[in-house]
């Protein structure tokens, strides 16, 4: 296999990956991946590998977007708290 390729194996289909990522990532995000198509499958009585991907690819991006709004939030809180210590500061400051 040439530099930078790895291969991986996806809900029963191998697929060879170019990346410039370790693999152990590249092969932790494949079995994510799979896991996640194999919890659909289990749950759904889908026929078609592509709804299954589909509906996988839709889980994958709300966990996503909650991770995004979460990760806000917390900015949120982290901006507040530090503009009422540096408000805290400027106050002793002038004292």
């Amino acid at each position: 296999m040439a530099p930078g390729q790895i291969r991986v194996t996806i809900f029963g289909s191998e697929y060879t990956l170019r990346s410039d990522s370790n693999e152990n990532y590249v092969n932790e995000i494949a079995m994510y991946i799979d896991n996640k198509m194999r919890e659909i499958d289990r749950t759904q009585a889908l026929k078609s590998t592509t709804r299954v991907a589909i509906l996988a690819a839709l889980n994958i991006a709300d966990e996503l977007f909650q991770e995004r709004i979460y990760r806000k939030k917390l900015l949120d809180q982290i901006n507040e708290e530090s503009r009422k210590i540096n408000q805290n500061l400027s106050d002793v400051l002038a004292e």
